[in-house]
């Protein structure tokens, strides 16, 4: 979760460094009031600050995954999809290990599947591990 927000929060300072920017190009060409473009900025980097505060925070409850894996699909079910998220394995990016947890990455790191090591019901880590040839890559926490 702190990763991911992490992530979130630098796209958001990025996007909000490009909106302010070239709106402050625009207002100026256009003939704007700078304290209409001073306002807008200054709500604008409010907003991004505020993610700094509100992070997301740990849920009151547990949602419970069940997480299966074969050589073709990840297929995750929760209570909060109505029908199992199926997860072709040739899109995996790649597979962080981050000492507790794997994160199986299908396009960034806000697009992953979490697997806690701890959890795993069948098999062993190496055979987890087998499933992703040249696809892990190990960091530290």
């Amino acid at each position: 979760m702190k990763r991911r927000n992490k992530y979130f929060f630098c796209l958001s300072c990025i996007v909000v460094s490009a909106v302010i920017f070239l709106d402050g190009i625009l207002f100026f060409i256009l003939g704007g009031d700078m304290i209409e473009w001073l306002i807008f900025s200054a709500a604008l980097i409010a907003a991004v600050l505020l993610q700094l505060f509100f992070a997301r925070m740990e849920l009151p409850f547990r949602w419970e995954y069940n997480i299966k894996i074969d050589s073709e699909n990840i297929v995750v079910e929760s209570p909060i999809w109505p029908k199992p998220l199926q997860k072709p394995m040739k899109k995996i990016k790649k597979v962080l290990d981050v000492g507790d947890c794997y994160y199986i990455i299908y396009g960034d790191i806000s697009n992953c599947i979490v697997c806690q090591k701890n959890l795993i019901q069948e098999g062993t880590i190496e055979e987890f591990e087998a499933l992703f040839p040249e696809k892990i890559v190990r960091q530290k926490a």
